[in-house]
């Protein structure tokens, strides 16, 4: 791979974390709401380039898939919660820094103290900052196949990368000179670092576990596992000791509501980055051991072995991300306490103590800095000593071990904070003395190759001092000896020496008499306003003894300005009557005095630019600050607001003036005052005398106090009022756009209404006479002989029947574009609905040549059996229509839950261009035969009414299918499965017909006449009765509209059971459902006019055959 593209990408990948930092700083409130989670991800900078690279090791060795540490760490956070909350509280109230100030401000402030921990934290850390300079050369030798090890200096990449990475902890970790102050940018780097690293491990464990056999796990060493248990303590005590880890963890950690989220999401965090790492391990020793790899390279060598030079890259990425996150916290982390507790001591007793009342801000920033860039290049340095000598594991637990010896200090810090600073000193310098003799010498020794038979015979021959078998315990590992050892040792040494000299040392630490008058007055008066030390300083001679409770007082009111620990620094001097210690002293409470006035300066300076008035409280709820705006707002003299003031004076002189109105003054105050007491938040609205609203804001403070935003909204409410009125105004015409489409629509309606009775009417009106002129051809057709005379009577016959489609279709088109069509859904048997159609068009097919048949079945739908039959007509009808010779077949065919049901002829076809055009209203294609092209249009509206989709299949010269697919149903219970064959009736029949038409009457008479039939015509209803009784018929046809109101429904209900045996059908012109309705509920048949006679035989067929 080639070098370029290595460099380009890492600087594309710093290049994202310095833009997430920069957002961080710049819009610090963007990710506000999501905090806890952008703090837990940020707590992963724990997952070191070790994590990617070292952890493979640990596994290939053990055959653990969780790393140890991991181990410690998660238990700690899942059952260890309390803990963590409590040191964050701590730190919080302190102040504190660092890990090393955090344990001197708890005991006794001792600077000595604070230096050695800052020393152990040094020699720790910085074996731990160099494992992962030497990891990225490591990474970056095998990618670019060239030898970090045997390079020179300049050629180094660990080298440009330690220079990079101590640029981005300079800039965004130490650019203000305040270490309390949170670091957004520098977190949401590391938040994103985190999501990085994680990423890439699961791709890689994925890959690897797909392209790789990792069946067989690795073999485990003798010896592997032996010491795991020290590092499960280890990874407890490293999120304590680790000065990254406690500046990230403590430090940084703004609320205790993030820790509660932590709990979860940083332990998960951790179980889903170790999951690749026994996988990896097991395909590593699989197939890169037998070639020499070390372990460590795993990671990058598989993708690399498969030719994948992207995982290659993306492994490259991770280590480096992993590494990048460690390194610039240690350096921060470091810089903060090698600054502070090494150099600040020795500054201010030289340079920085001649200088009196100046800022020296910028002096810490740039000390800061250069300790960064020092350490980064002490880091490299040692990383270039160790060059190809140890894993990164040895590495990793070497530095973990180190740092576990300033656990016992913690502990005296967060438990026993009265123990003396003394005796925590030798306690750390006795356990941090055993851990080198017991870890870091035989370190050292092997790493140089020197002479080790004493490290396991003891100096002199004493086999109990020897470091590998110290007091007996030669079957532990070195680093279970060296933590276990180093612990007891510095807590032993502690305690004993605490026990001793705790008495003295607090007798030492409390003084026995207060400074004099004149001593303690010049001190204080330099920070603390006359009045107010006149109010804390006892009257008496200047050279008299103040008591140790007005000192207290006095130091307690320094602290406000100076802070407890300058406060009591400050006093010390002065008791002490050193006068080079007071000048220094007092040259950095200048400094610090210096920043409180530049705060104080910047800090109104804020507040008078602001838009909205403010005013601030404190704790005794007197006014410290407010801003014009309030003072112009509210009408106050610049006598009337004074620092001090007591809030309950500017409220009663408010209220005196009526900017509320006429109330209880002395209430509304006392109501007004116990609310801030509480410290409740607040947010109301007044509205002065002049007509001016104003909205309050009231926020208790922290510590005590309230502030308070007056923002003068009277605009805003009146443009609110207006827009409100406008609202109101829209709402009136809405509604009365909406009244007047309802009465449109009412119109509508009724208009529709009459148009469906007018059709009503007009259908059976105009049926009438082609029914009677249908029936008269027909019958005459017959009846003659003649061939020119049939010719002619035939084309008469095909012109009223053309007249009778476009009646129907016309009506059809009227019903459906009014929604007078409503489906009644139901469960029903096909073959009976098929058969009936196959005999309804039977003769029109023989007519014309055609077998039409329709296939038996035992299926049942769902959906509405009328519409249905009509849409099938129409597909009937249009294939006999257009068909000129073969078959129509008519059937059904089960498609998973849904029946297709279809009608194919063998007719001329259609082209694929028409195929879509056809099911348009009017459209006709130029061939012959007779329609107005609304068969298959009424046929699409119908179906998709009911929902059901059609189906249309051609090909020119071969035929057409069209086909509906309903809804399978079950058959119903009792119902027959099998079909009733079909039988060959005889039209030979008495027929009695009743309609109010005298003409239809005579056609129906003549056409069931020529059809061998006794017809009884009768009109009368007298007469209907007495010829039933005489001669009862076989069929009865009625019409349904008869003189008098009367149908023939009624009619067939009056005459009794002597009708209600008789094979019934009803004819009419009305189409509507609810005539369709009433037929099928008296169990009769119904026909439709004009009656097409083929359709009337076939009818009569059937029913004369049952």
């Amino acid at each position: 791979m080639s070098v370029a593209l290595l460099v380009g990408a890492g600087l594309v990948w710093l290049g994202l974390l310095f833009g997430a930092a920069l957002l961080g700083e710049r819009r610090p409130q963007l990710l506000q709401r999501h905090w806890g989670l952008i703090y837990s991800l940020s707590l992963a900078v724990y997952c070191t380039s070790w994590t990617f690279y070292g952890t493979v090791t640990q596994a290939a060795r053990s055959g653990w898939w969780l790393p140890p540490t991991f181990v410690g760490t998660i238990l700690l956070y899942v059952f260890g919660i309390g803990l963590l909350m409590k040191l964050v509280k701590l730190a919080q109230a302190h102040r504190a820094t660092s890990l090393a100030d955090f344990i001197a401000t708890r005991l006794g402030k001792s600077s000595s103290l604070a230096a050695v921990i800052t020393l152990i934290a040094v020699l720790g850390v910085l074996p731990y900052i160099a494992l992962q300079l030497k990891a990225v050369a490591m990474s970056f030798g095998l990618l670019t196949r060239g030898n970090a090890v045997d390079a020179p200096a300049w050629q180094d990449s660990a080298l440009y990368v330690a220079l990079a990475m101590a640029l981005f902890a300079i800039l965004f970790g130490a650019r203000s000179a305040s270490a309390t102050e949170h670091n957004r940018g520098l977190v949401l780097a590391m938040a994103v670092e985190s999501l990085l690293k994680l990423a890439a491990m699961l791709a890689l464990g994925v890959y690897v576990s797909t392209n790789f056999d990792i069946s067989t796990p690795p073999t485990p060493a003798a010896d592997g596992a032996s010491g795991f248990p020290a590092l499960i303590v280890l990874g407890v005590l490293a999120m304590f000791t680790l000065p990254h880890q406690f500046h990230v963890g403590v430090v940084e950690c703004r609320e205790q509501n993030h820790l509660r989220s932590a709990r979860w999401l940083f332990p998960l965090y951790m179980l889903l980055i170790a999951l690749p790492v026994l996988p990896i391990a097991a395909a590593g020793s699989a197939v890169l051991a037998p070639l020499g790899v070390p372990s460590d390279l795993y990671v990058l060598a598989l993708p690399l072995s498969g030719g994948d030079s992207g995982f290659a890259l993306l492994a490259f990425l991770g280590g480096l991300s992993a590494a990048t996150g460690m390194v610039i916290l240690s350096t921060l982390a470091l810089s903060l306490m090698i600054g502070n507790h090494w150099l600040a001591p020795l500054l201010l007793r030289g340079s920085w103590g001649a200088r009196a009342g100046r800022n020296l801000r910028g002096s810490v920033l740039l000390q800061r800095r250069l300790i960064i860039l020092a350490v980064v290049l002490l880091a490299w340095i040692y990383s270039r000593a160790i060059a190809g000598s140890e894993a990164l594991a040895d590495i990793g637990a070497l530095s973990f071990s180190a740092l576990a010896t300033l656990a016992p200090a913690l502990g005296f810090a967060i438990w026993r904070p009265q123990t003396p600073p003394r005796a925590v000193l030798w306690g750390l310098l006795a356990g941090f003395a055993l851990w080198c003799w017991v870890l870091l010498l035989p370190s050292l020794v092997e790493g140089f190759g020197a002479a080790s038979v004493w490290l396991r015979e003891g100096p002199f021959g004493i086999a109990l001092l020897a470091p590998d078998s110290v007091l007996g315990l030669g079957e532990w590992s070195r680093t279970a000896r060296a933590l276990v050892l180093s612990l007891l040792g510095g807590s032993a040494v502690t305690w004993l020496l605490a026990q001793r000299g705790e008495s003295r040392a607090q007798a030492a630490m409390r003084p026995t008499a207060g400074l004099d008058r004149r001593t303690l007055g010049e001190v204080a008066g330099r920070f603390l306003s006359e009045a107010r030390l006149a109010a804390l300083l006892p009257l008496g001679e200047d050279d008299s003894r103040v008591d140790l409770a007005a000192e207290a007082r006095i130091e307690s009111e320094l602290a406000t300005v100076l802070g407890a620990a300058s406060a009591r620094l400050l006093l010390d001097a002065a008791r002490r009557a050193h006068g080079r210690d007071l000048d220094t002293v007092a040259a950095i409470v200048g400094e610090a005095s210096d920043a409180l006035r530049f705060n104080q300066r910047l800090l109104e300076a804020a507040l008078e630019n602001m838009a909205q008035g403010i005013s601030v409280v404190d704790a005794e709820l007197r006014l410290v600050a407010w801003n014009g705006v309030y003072q112009r707002l509210f009408g106050f003299s610049d006598t009337e607001l004074q620092v001090g003031v007591p809030v309950a004076e500017l409220v009663r002189h408010n209220l005196q003036r009526g900017l509320v109105g006429a109330v209880d003054i002395a209430r509304e105050v006392d109501k007004r005052i116990a609310h801030m007491r509480a410290g409740t938040p607040y947010v109301t609205e007044r509205r002065f005398p002049d007509g001016r609203i104003v909205e309050i804001r009231g926020n208790p403070m922290p510590g005590g106090g309230f502030v308070a935003t007056f923002t003068d909204v009277t605009d805003f409410r009146r443009a609110e009022a207006a827009l409100k009125q406008i609202n109101e105004t829209l709402e009136q015409r809405v509604a009365e756009r909406t009244a007047e489409y309802r009465a449109a629509r009412a119109e509508a309606e009724r208009a529709n209404q009459a148009k469906s009775r007018f059709l009503a009417a007009i259908s059976h009106d105009l049926a009438q006479p082609l029914n009677a002129a249908h029936l008269f051809t027909h019958a005459l057709q017959q009846r003659s002989s003649d061939p020119v005379l049939r010719d002619s009577l035939g084309q008469i016959d095909a012109a009223l029947s053309s007249a009778e489609t476009l009646l129907s279709g016309l009506l059809d088109v009227s019903r459906l574009d009014a929604g007078g069509l409503v489906p009644k859904i139901e469960d029903f048997a096909l073959d009976p609905l098929l058969q009936g159609l196959a005999s309804e068009f039977s003769l029109m097919a023989q007519d014309k040549g055609l077998r039409l048949r329709a296939a038996r079945t035992r299926l049942w739908v769902r959906t509405d059996p009328n519409l249905l039959r009509r849409v099938l007509q129409n597909f009937l009808s249009n294939a006999v229509r257009y068909a000129q010779s073969g078959s129509v077949l008519l059937g059904a065919r089960r498609r998973g839950g849904h029946i297709e049901i279809g009608v194919y002829d063998q007719g001329p076809g259609i082209a694929p261009e028409h195929q879509r055009l056809i099911f348009e209203e009017f459209r006709r294609l130029d061939r012959g035969g007779q329609g107005l092209g609304l068969g298959l249009s009424i046929a699409e509206r119908i179906a998709r009414l009911l929902e059901l989709p059609l189906k249309l299949s051609s090909q020119p010269q071969r035929g057409t299918c069209f086909a509906v697919v309903a809804l399978r149903a079950q058959p119903r219970a009792g119902t027959s499965e099998s079909p009733p064959p079909a039988a060959r009736p005889s039209l030979r029949a008495r027929v009695m017909v009743v309609d109010n038409d005298p003409g239809v009457l005579a056609g129906m008479q003549a056409l069931l006449s020529g059809w061998g039939c006794e017809v009884l015509a009768l009109t009368e209803p007298s007469s209907i009765r007495a010829a039933l009784l005489s001669a009862p018929p076989d069929l009865l046809l009625f019409d349904y509209h008869l003189d008098g109101d009367l149908t023939g429904i009624e009619l067939r209900r009056r005459l009794g059971e002597a009708a209600a045996t008789i094979p019934c059908a009803i004819i009419t012109a009305d189409h509507s459902e609810a005539v369709r309705a009433e037929v099928a509920e008296a169990g009769c048949w119904l026909l439709h006019k004009p009656l097409k006679p083929l359709a009337l035989r076939s009818l009569m067929t059937r029913l004369l055959a049952g």
